[in-house]
């Protein structure tokens, strides 16, 4: 990245840290938990097939998670026209997706390969969806959080950027840290599991586009309510004070019908979006408003 190059991304940072510090404070909500499950019988496939409890090693949870990270988020390629198509649970999508690069999937099933994965060898976790403020803006991020006992905190792993983010010190943090640090314009900063740790100023420059993109997305949260082997579809929503998710989701749908003819896709790629996001917004606008809950669930110690 080119100094003009670095100073502009540096002006767009400073646009989305300003949206979350005039939108600091979360709606206020019932108090539901996020559920974990560390038990699960597939847990013994999927450590013995791919070998994870030698993989994570030892140590703290936050060292075996990123030993994990760092193992898997090379061998999952991206592709954000994933379609969903293959059972939301790791053993599924690691037969279809690991180490082939014409196979990829997207963030939401790269953080479940993750998750369970720290499941399966003891550590608690969980996928959060982090959300863009605008409703035309149709890009969002799954991440993974795991709790590490030592610390007493939840910590962000990205497994589709294969890094974390760290204050001042170097130490890891969590998403809603992430969120008011960079809110209050305090030091943040992505760093790769790949990286020197020994200048952090120098590593906010070289990641500045991923300080961006996650500052992005950082509006609104939703976490998975039950953590356990496969998904069972529901999600926990923590909105600020005074946005109304349910017109946003619409005002959404409606404006990336507008934009498929713009995408470069088949036309048999075309009319399955469209059917899909038709189907999706009636879901929506039949639909009562969407409850959303106390945001300090997301700083609870796990309870299995």
């Amino acid at each position: 990245m080119t100094k003009k190059e670095l100073e502009t991304e540096r002006r767009v940072f400073d646009i989305y840290s300003g949206i979350l510090f005039n939108h600091l404070e979360f709606a206020s909500g019932p108090a539901v938990y996020p559920a974990y499950a560390l038990d699960c019988p597939e847990y013994e496939t999927l450590r013995e097939k791919y070998g994870l409890v030698k993989l994570a090693g030892k140590g703290s949870a936050f060292q075996r998670a990123k030993r994990l990270l760092h193992h898997f988020s090379p061998r999952l390629t991206h592709s954000s026209y994933y379609d969903n198509h293959v059972p939301c649970d790791a053993l599924s999508l690691l037969e279809y997706s690991y180490e082939r690069p014409d196979q990829g999937i997207n963030c939401l099933n790269k953080s479940k390969i993750l998750a369970e994965c720290c499941l399966a060898v003891g550590v608690y976790a969980r996928r959060v969806g982090i959300m863009p403020y605008s409703p035309y803006d149709n890009d969002n991020h799954v991440v993974t959080e795991i709790y590490d006992g030592a610390l007493g905190k939840w910590i962000m792993l990205d497994p589709t950027t294969d890094g974390w983010f760290v204050d001042e010190a170097g130490n890891p943090l969590s998403i809603l840290e992430i969120r008011e640090r960079f809110a209050r314009r305090e030091f943040a900063a992505f760093v790769s599991s790949t990286d020197r740790k020994d200048n952090l100023p120098r590593l906010w420059d070289k990641h500045m586009w991923t300080n961006t993109y996650i500052c992005k997305n950082l509006f609104w949260l939703k976490a998975e309510r039950y953590n356990g082997f496969g998904s069972r579809g529901e999600w926990l929503s923590f909105v600020p004070a005074g946005y109304n998710l349910k017109q946003n989701r619409i005002a959404q749908v409606e404006y990336r019908l507008t934009l498929l003819p713009e995408e470069g896709l088949s036309p048999e790629e075309t009319q399955r979006w469209e059917e899909e996001d038709r189907r999706w917004l009636e879901k929506v606008k039949a639909a009562p408003e969407e409850p959303c809950y106390d945001v300090a669930v997301l700083t609870v110690p796990p309870a299995g």
